[in-house]
């Protein structure tokens, strides 16, 4: 209703040309609240008379206030000013301020002076909930508020007057009025032009026929789209004429889809194939559809599955059944590729493939040595030159036919064969299975094939295992490296851990690269030794062969106590798992050692004999070092 309401109060309310305040009417006439327009904008009546210069005319308009507008609930219009009737009509309001859904009518009458197209402008208010709608939602002159849109022509005397009707008959909207129907269709024109007119002439784009010169003309409209029907009235002597249109829509005309579809066979077994042939038709207006049809089939309808593999878009599908059970089958039809599918679209077939268990089913199935692995993809790794021995464990085949791609033999029909790779790449390894009648079943792996590597076996000989303090190991390194059974000749890459037990044993000071190294420790205790050997630089990505020998060198304090004294000095239980007693003369210190290095237990003490609990202790050996007033000495005991 909003500014389009406004627009039609305006129409109806002609007062002077240029600004008139609106006036209320000494007799207003009655509003008549029936025969209103369909539309938008309720009024009443629906039709207005021609207008003459000099030929009197009067109006009685009855209009009702719309209970919402702009999205908003509508309290009451306020009818303000007008501007641009045509001289010598008038009007009055009943009332300038109406609630929702009550009347006010408009009178008008007068004798149009000049003849022309007047623009016509009415201002009013519209309020909601209380406060006044914005403006700004109308489609308003911006400089002065007023709605526009709205021509009321008045014409000279004599001058013909060019109008008709239609059937089906013709609906306005906002922008527009038009006549809608769907292709096909035919819309009947029926002239209605005023005394003067003497001859008209029809024009209907898009339309057969496409022009007349009879009063009655019946068009039919084949092709969808917008038209435009002119009609011409002339005088007899065409000094005078005017012209009438309408917009026709024509729709384009509804596709008729008839769903069918059949299968090649509709009682199966597992594994077997069903092939379904589409028998769906299209028409429209009555012929065959030329457009494109889009499917989308569900081969287990019952359960509503659209999981991929069980859905098909194909005009003609195949689908494979592989569990047994009865289905039912849908398909679906619709002329656009996301288009909604209705019931009219679509066909269910229900219970309509029967599947059962195959009693000569067959499976094609193999083991390998090396074992296959992988999640999604099995696959074998394997060197260049080596052997892969295959072994069928198929079930039900009467058959069978292996395709070794980049082996030797290449084929076999053998249930277990051994298969060499000279070539260095990725293959498959294909194994079908043959059963009774057409039955097959086929299984494939990947084989991939590297470059063959060096084998290293890692040792090494220190010269001395057992050290003071201070003194220097030399490493001498004994590893072998072969290649396909060959003495290897390419670049090896060392790394030594003099410190291997220890976690931060690798830092550097404590490592070498040399082919044959030499390290001096410098803190007492016992080191394993690891020596890692690649055909690339050693790295946390790439660990290559390692051999670590377990507590190899053992670096003690000097010591400066007597031979007689350092008998007298005992350390037992050895091994133990609970206590370690100590006996010495004048000890001064003890501490105890782990093989990394680390202090376990330093205490002071003033005694000659001593007792450790050594419950908490990782199970190890320990050095125990004791400080006496003759000097130190170092003792070895193992934790069980």
């Amino acid at each position: 209703m909003k500014k389009f309401l406004l627009s039609l109060v305006a129409i109806f309310a002609m007062s002077i040309c240029g600004f008139a305040q609106i006036s209320v009417c000494d007799n207003p006439c009655p509003p008549a609240t029936d025969g209103f327009s369909t539309g938008v904008v309720p009024y009443s009546p629906t039709t207005f008379p021609t207008m003459y210069v000099g030929q009197y005319v009067e109006q009685c308009i009855t209009i009702q206030c719309p209970a919402s507008a702009l999205g908003a609930t509508v309290d009451s219009i306020w009818f303000k000013n007008f501007i641009g009737a045509p001289d010598g009509l008038s009007f009055c309001i009943s009332d300038t301020m109406i609630d929702a859904l009550e009347y006010c009518t408009v009178n008008f009458s007068g004798t149009p002076t000049a003849a022309g197209d007047f623009a016509l402008k009415m201002r009013a208010h519209l309020y909601g909930s209380g406060f006044l709608l914005s403006a700004a939602n109308f489609a308003v002159d911006t400089e002065n508020g007023y709605s526009t849109g709205i021509t009321l022509t008045v014409h000279e005397q004599g001058s013909v007057i060019a109008s008709f009707t239609t059937d089906p008959e013709v609906t306005s909207s906002w922008t527009s009025s038009s006549v809608n129907i769907t292709a096909g269709e035919t819309v009947s024109f029926t002239s209605t032009c005023n005394e003067n007119t003497h001859h008209v002439a029809w024009n209907f784009p898009g339309g057969n026929p496409e022009t007349s010169s009879a009063d009655e003309v019946t068009v039919t409209y084949m092709t969808a789209g917008n038209f435009v029907a002119t009609l011409v009235a002339y005088n007899e002597n065409e000094t005078s004429t005017d012209t009438a249109t309408v917009n026709i829509s024509v729709s384009a005309a509804p596709v008729i889809i008839t769903v069918d579809f059949e299968a090649d066979n509709t009682a199966v077994y597992v594994g077997q194939a069903v092939n379904f042939t589409n028998n769906t038709t299209a028409t429209q207006a009555g012929n065959a559809y030329t457009g494109e049809l889009y499917y989308r089939w569900t081969f287990d309808a019952d359960n509503g599955s659209l999981l991929s593999g069980s859905t098909s878009s194909e005009e003609n599908p195949s689908y494979t059944y592989t569990t047994a059970g009865v289905y039912s089958v849908k398909l679906a039809v619709a002329t656009s590729q996301y288009g909604v599918y209705t019931t009219a679209d679509t066909l269910v077939k229900h219970a309509y493939i029967t599947v059962e268990e195959d009693p000569y089913a067959v499976i094609a199935d193999f083991t390998s040595d090396p074992a296959a692995s992988g999640m999604l993809t099995q696959s074998i790794s394997v060197e260049q030159g080596a052997s892969v021995t295959y072994t069928s464990t198929s079930t039900g085949a009467t058959s069978l036919a292996w395709t070794f791609e980049g082996g030797s033999p290449e084929n076999s029909t053998n249930e277990e064969v051994t298969v060499t790779y000279n070539t260095a790449g990725s293959f498959s390894t294909t194994l079908v299975a043959y059963g009774e009648g057409d039955r097959q079943n086929t299984k494939s792996i990947t084989v991939n094939v590297g470059e063959p590597t060096p084998v290293f076996i890692v040792d090494f000989v220190a010269d001395y295992t057992t050290i003071n303090v201070g003194e220097t190991v030399n490493f001498t390194n004994n590893t072998t490296a072969t290649l396909a059974g060959e003495p290897y000749t390419g670049d090896v890459y060392y790394q030594w851990n003099f410190n291997a037990g220890n976690i931060l044993g690798g830092l550097t000071g404590s490592t070498s690269t040399d082919v044959n190294a030499s390290y001096t420790y410098t803190t007492a205790g016992v080191y394993s030794v690891s020596l890692a050997a690649s055909t690339s630089e050693i790295s946390l990505l790439n660990q290559g062969t390692v051999e670590t020998k377990d507590s190899y060198i053992t670096v003690t304090d000097p010591v400066s106590v007597e031979e007689n004294a350092i008998s007298e000095i005992s350390v037992y239980p050895n091994p133990t798992s609970s206590v370690i007693n100590i006996a010495a003369e004048g000890m001064q210190n003890i501490t105890i050692i782990d093989m990394t290095g680390r202090v376990v237990m330093c205490k002071d003490v003033n005694s000659n004999f001593e007792t450790i609990d050594a419950e908490g202790f990782a199970k190890a050996n320990y050095m125990v070092r004791i400080a006496t007033a003759d000097g130190v000495v170092v003792k070895n005991v193992i934790v069980e």
